[in-house]
């Protein structure tokens, strides 16, 4: 949202142009845009997509019309849309949002216009061809925008010989949402500070410049008054600030480090964005003296410590953005001085006290998001007093009390109500009845203690999602009742006993119902109902006790795309239509039912297919062979773990695989690994575990570039683990590796660990996130950890395990162990290694589950190792070791037969 609010003020600000001249146009500047015209062809605009954080992505509303179309031969090209001119020559084209589409020409007729001063052909699609070296033949530029254009390549340097260049927009950013299209060679920012020195404007965002930036940039440019290079891959130290700087964005360059200048007096800033970096430390107090900003976003970083008070002197200010960093304390009073606020943001920190009463200070607030912190006592009633508040989020707190609204505003404006996951106790209070203009409102978990009156909402005639999960009503809730009234799009009742009686007709209002979740409701049959849902998109039935088949009339439902039925009683299904290849179905989770027999043909069919989850059911036969259709379709999920499958795994993972997870363990398939999956290039997670696969250690799979989790446990496994990769990198994203009980053979080879890169560095393990391809779907296995058997139901991105026990490996541990520096499980048990335990360990210092037991080793055990404060589990019973236990508090807790 800020980042779309500085793009639009820079297209707009940097390229108006004045209407034309009297003096009628040139017929070499008339020919030359002509021809300039017919080089591309018109087309319907693609959608362009700002990216707010790295991976969320937002759309941007661009209008577009095709301004070529009403340039004719026969007229004055002076008074053509987007033309600009005086005494009769062209100074300004602005094409941009001009439906333009073709391959921009390196010798294009615009290189003729040789007296331009302002060219801007944002929002175009030049079809991913470079931008023309010839560009520096238009020296006269003043403001250019090339923003948003789809060129692609190496931005040629002859872009800097445009010396009188004051605005320069470069922005790679495409309607694909892919990755950046546009780079530069390393010196490209160097050159450009001492080329381009009247510039007052630069955006090149999205553009890979891999750099730091130079501190001669910005002493440079003295003359430079913006500047946004969002998501350029830049990394080093934040720079130091020019005072006649007024607007710099830095955001989604999660490589920027280091922490915060201290803020001197002498400075212009309206407008600082820095979302997304690696910043860290605290907030100086000095961030007073940016008297003049408007706009802050430190979101997504990694600040610490409190807010300081001074941040109440910053008068102007209409955007704050302090979410998702490691800020902890009480909300310092001063804050709610700060009477020009439109949006506050503290979401997702630690921060903990009570939330004044006075809140009504801040006036002119539209969004309030304290989300995720610690927040406890009362909710403020206030807070429906500001009749400007349109988003008020409060979910996941530690609010506690009945849930009060006061006296509502008659004139409110509130479109957003989250106070879910909170201690809140007692009824609804009617008085949010009077919330008329509410679209979005979740109060999951409250506390209710009674029964739900579904009446409070009749009056809520714009509700479009109504989350009200695990409120504990004393009595079911009357689905009927509830879908007679809004919400229009959305419902959430998971969690609660729900009736859905009488529910063989729904009313006009339900039946646009988008989005249903009714997860662990008491269900037991298919609700009929949901048949007549012509709009539905989501339907989450899990956690019931549905028994029977699934019903035909799942698959004819034209908008589906996401289906949850896990965790039920189903045991079949009653038929597929036949046009089942029309199913719009994207993610299908049938996964902890009873179905058995073959793995149905049908589901081959479906041409939609991301996402398959058929795990933990009695699904017998082979893998069908048929599946390849759905990988050439692009499955990026298939899990078919835990059935009673057998056979060889086929060779479907041909044809252009962009699968990212592969789940077959637990079953009983046998033969050898298809060679096939080598091609799939995405693959992130492959779970082979509790099968009888008969081969020998996949080296082949070492060049899989986004491989995390390799699990091979409990097959038939054999040969030797030597292997010489004449490659820097090898499996260099694996951070688990699981062989155990296998037969595998030999010594390790003495770098065995030393290509394991992403298992060397250290993740500060600040960020929650779980391997998974999306929210809906995370990956799942079982690991020996600290001496169990646990099943991870998600897993952190920052475990690191390696379990090479219950082998025949024999030979000493190589030093090279000491490397993987992340490691948080080693478990070489129940093999026959020998020689001293390797000192290197002492390195693990992420170390909390050390088995060497069961082999034979020797020596003492390293007095180093007393230095892992992180270990929990040690054992290394079954040795040959000798000599004193050393002396620390993780070796003088464990038990015994532990040695």
């Amino acid at each position: 949202m800020i980042g779309t609010i500085f793009l639009l003020f820079f297209s707009i600000s940097s390229f108006s142009y004045t209407s034309a001249s009297l003096t009628h146009c040139h017929p070499d500047q008339r020919d030359a845009l002509l021809e300039f015209k017919n080089e591309f062809e018109l087309r319907k605009p693609p959608e362009f997509f700002e990216e707010i954080t790295q991976g969320d992505w937002t759309w941007v509303n661009v209008s577009s019309y095709p301004k070529t179309k009403s340039w004719e031969n026969n007229t004055d090209c002076c008074y053509w849309d987007g033309i600009t001119c005086d005494s009769g020559v062209v100074i300004g084209l602005d094409l941009s949002c001009s439906c333009l589409h073709g391959s921009f020409k390196p010798n294009s007729s615009l290189f003729r216009l040789r007296h331009l001063w302002n060219l801007n052909l944002a929002y175009n699609d030049f079809n991913a061809s470079s931008i023309p070296t010839r560009i520096n033949e238009l020296m006269g530029l003043q403001r250019l925008n090339l923003s948003y254009t789809s060129f692609s390549g190496k931005i040629p340097t002859e872009i800097l010989h445009l010396t009188k260049l004051v605005s320069l927009g470069l922005s790679s950013s495409t309607f694909k949402r892919s990755q950046s299209l546009l780079s530069t060679e390393k010196p490209f920012l160097s050159q450009l500070s001492q080329n381009l020195t009247n510039l007052r404007q630069l955006d090149m965002s999205y553009v890979n410049l891999s750099s730091e930036i130079p501190q001669m940039m910005i002493s440079n440019l003295t003359s430079l008054r913006s500047i946004r290079l969002h998501g350029c891959n830049l990394f080093g130290r934040f720079p130091r600030l020019s005072p006649t700087i007024r607007s710099i964005d830095l955001s989604v360059n999660p490589h920027l480090e280091s922490s915060l200048p201290e803020f001197n007096g002498s400075n212009s800033l309206v407008y600082l964005d820095v979302t997304d970096t690696s910043l860290s430390g605290s907030i100086p107090d000095s961030i007073s003296n940016l008297k003049h900003l408007k706009v802050l976003s430190f979101s997504d970083c990694k600040f610490t410590g409190k807010i300081p008070s001074s941040i109440g002197n910053l008068s102007h200010l209409n955007i704050l953005d302090f979410g998702y960093n490691n800020l902890a304390g009480e909300i310092p009073t001063a804050l709610f001085n700060l009477t020009k606020l439109s949006s506050l943001s503290l979401a997702s920190n630690q921060f903990t006290g009570t939330l004044p009463h006075n809140i009504t200070s801040l006036s002119n607030l539209n969004i309030f998001n304290a989300a995720s912190n610690s927040f406890f006592g009362t909710v403020p009633s206030t807070f429906f007093n500001i009749p400007s508040l349109e988003s008020l989020d409060l979910g996941d707190n530690q609010f506690s009390g009945p849930l009060e609204f006061g006296n509502i505003s008659s004139m409110s404006k509130l479109q957003r109500l989250d106070l879910s996951k909170n201690n809140l106790t007692g009824p609804i209070p009617t008085s949010i009845s009077k919330l008329v203009n509410l679209e979005r409102l979740d109060l999951s978990y409250l506390n209710t203690r009674g029964p739900l009156d579904v009446g409070i909402f009749r009056h809520l005639k714009s509700l479009q999602q109504l989350t009200l999960s695990h409120i504990n009503t004393t009595i079911a809730i009357d689905l009927n009742a509830v879908l007679s009234s809004p919400p229009k799009y959305a419902l959430d009742l998971s969690g609660n006993y729900v009736s859905v009686e009488n529910m063989s007709s729904v009313s006009t209002l339900s039946s646009q119902l988008m989005y249903l979740f009714l997860s662990g409701c008491g269900i037991t049959v298919f609700p009929e109902f949901i048949s007549s849902l012509q709009y539905i998109s989501m339907i989450d039935l899990s956690n019931n006790s549905i028994k029977g088949q699934v019903p035909a009339w799942l698959w004819r439902l034209p908008e589906l795309h996401y289906a949850e039925l896990s965790y039920n009683a189903i045991n079949g299904f009653k038929e597929f239509p036949k046009d089942v290849s029309r199913t719009m179905m994207s993610s299908l989770f049938l996964n902890k039912n009873n179905f058995s027999r073959e793995i149905p043909r049908a589901i081959c069919d479906m041409s939609s297919l991301s996402v398959v989850d058929l795990s933990n059911n009695n699904f017998s036969g082979s893998v069908p062979q048929c599946l390849n259709n759905l990988i050439k379709r692009g499955l990026l999920v298939l899990n078919l773990g835990n059935n009673h499958l057998s056979g060889k795994l086929p060779d479907i993972f041909l044809n252009n695989c962009i699968l990212k997870s592969l789940n077959v363990g637990h079953n009983q398939l046998a033969g050898k690994l298809p060679r096939s999956l080598s091609d799939c290039s995405s693959l992130e997670v492959l779970n082979m575990e509790h099968n009888r696969i008969n081969d020998t250690f996949p080296f082949w799979l070492g060049s899989l570039p986004e491989l995390h989790v390799l699990v091979l446990r409990s097959n038939e496994f054999h040969g030797s683990l030597q292997y010489h990769p004449n490659v820097a990198s090898f499996f260099p994203q694996v951070r688990i590796i699981d062989i155990s009980h296998n037969d595998f053979t030999g010594t390790l080879p003495s770098h065995f660990f030393m290509y394991w890169s992403a298992m060397h560095s250290e993740g500060d393990g600040s960020q929650l996130e779980y391997m998974g391809y999306n929210y809906y779907y995370q990956d799942s296995m079982v690991l020996m950890n600290k001496g169990l058997e646990l099943n991870y139901t998600k897993i952190r991105t920052i475990l690191t395990v390696i379990d090479l026990s219950g082998n025949r490996l024999q030979g000493i541990i190589p030093e090279s162990i000491g490397l993987v520096k992340a490691l948080i499980v080693l478990n070489l048990s129940s093999n026959g290694f020998v020689g001293n335990i390797p000192s290197s360990l002492a390195n693990l210092v992420h170390l909390e589950s050390l088995d060497l037991s069961h082999n034979k080793l020797s020596g003492h055990i390293p007095h180093d190792l007393a230095d892992l404060t992180s270990l929990c589990i040690i054992r290394v019973s079954h040795n040959k070791l000798v000599g004193m236990i050393p002396k620390g508090t993780q070796f003088q807790t464990q038990n015994a037969s532990g040695f």
